[in-house]
């Protein structure tokens, strides 16, 4: 047939888990892709983004060359030029502004795809410019930085070995489909799932409590669920003496979270409240899995992300099999060490 299948990734989202996808070529063009069997994240599965990745690459209006100005700003006058000449113009440039002005005063800002930011990122430092930027500053940043605050280190949820799921403002069916299989396996396999969220979605049909809680309350339904679990000493002790730094104060300021007190903050009953802190408490080993970035998108944002990780810690689910495990790093988000 002349089709030839070439093993590659979907580069348009989530770096450290780029989905593997076959590209079926023939002549030099893509005319199917599909997600690759074998690959360890999707697993054969692809989101609509990258089942769309013919449409993305052939788009009419995609840009395919370097374009520059001719005319005036705001003129629109853009002439097709070869790559050599853009980097000539864009470093000339550059070393033009560092010389007037510093390098502090030149912004390097990344949006997407994801798969080049480190490489921006030196070369923003090597320029001298501490300004590097990227969307993940409205997007996954804070939340990594909630759990970096309160453990070091961000760890993901392990279905395969969960027996409850609190999963907390997340779609999976919609935003992360390589992994709906495996969360349907765990699902069939007798794991109890809390969804945390305002709106009805497709995990609400699996779950065994729904807390539909007012946009932006995220942080208080947190502390409620937090004040039953130290209230009905069904806290990890162990992993709370061995752990954690500030529980006596923690614990004093969630004391006012009651549960009709959280009620009134979240519009969530304040039964299912203790409900679902019992459940995600009591059954051993359980783990959170929230969103990027819903639940950091107001006022406070990394302090209620904060109080979300609080409930791995306070229950001894954080590094551990069928909890929170610690998710070693690929090559793209690994420092170089000197040499």
């Amino acid at each position: 047939t002349g089709i030839r299948i070439h093993k590659t990734f979907c580069s348009i989202c989530n770096a450290p888990t780029h989905c593997g996808i076959d590209a079926y070529v023939k002549d030099g063009a893509v005319i199917k892709v599909e997600g690759s069997d074998n690959h360890p994240h999707n697993q054969g599965a692809l989101c609509s983004k990258g089942s769309a990745s013919r449409q993305y690459i052939y788009h009419k209006d995609r840009i395919r060359t370097p374009l520059i100005r001719r005319g005036e700003r705001g003129s629109d006058e853009f002439v097709p030029v070869s790559w050599e000449e853009a980097l000539d113009t864009i470093s000339r440039r550059l070393l033009q502004i560092r010389a007037e002005t510093g390098p502090e005063s030149v912004v390097f800002y990344a949006g997407y795809s994801k798969w080049f930011r480190p490489f921006l990122k030196r070369l923003a430092h090597s320029f001298g410019s501490p300004n590097y930027c990227t969307e993940s500053s409205t997007c996954h940043q804070a939340t990594a930085m909630a759990a970096k605050l309160n453990y070091g280190c961000f760890g993901r949820p392990d279905m395969a070995n969960a027996r409850c799921l609190l999963v907390w403002s997340c779609n999976p069916f919609y935003s992360n489909t390589a992994i709906t299989r495996r969360l349907m396996d765990a699902v069939d396999r007798g794991m109890k799932i809390i969804e945390v969220g305002p709106l009805l979605t497709p995990m609400t049909r699996f779950a065994a409590v729904h807390l539909r809680i007012r946009p932006g309350t995220s942080g208080a339904l947190a502390l409620g669920m937090a004040n039953v679990i130290i209230q009905e000493g069904l806290y990890d002790r162990e992993f709370v003496d061995k752990w954690t730094a500030g529980f006596e104060e923690f614990q004093h300021y969630v004391r006012e979270f009651t549960p009709s007190a959280t009620e009134g903050i979240t519009g969530v009953p304040s039964g299912l409240i203790v409900k679902a802190a019992t459940l995600y408490a009591t059954t051993k080993p359980a783990a959170l899995m929230p969103s990027a970035s819903p639940t950091v998108h107001h006022t406070n944002g990394v302090q209620n992300h904060r109080a979300l990780t609080a409930l791995i810690g306070l229950t001894g689910n954080f590094d551990r099999p069928g909890g929170n495990y610690v998710v070693p790093p690929t090559w793209l988000n690994i420092s170089t060490a000197a040499r």
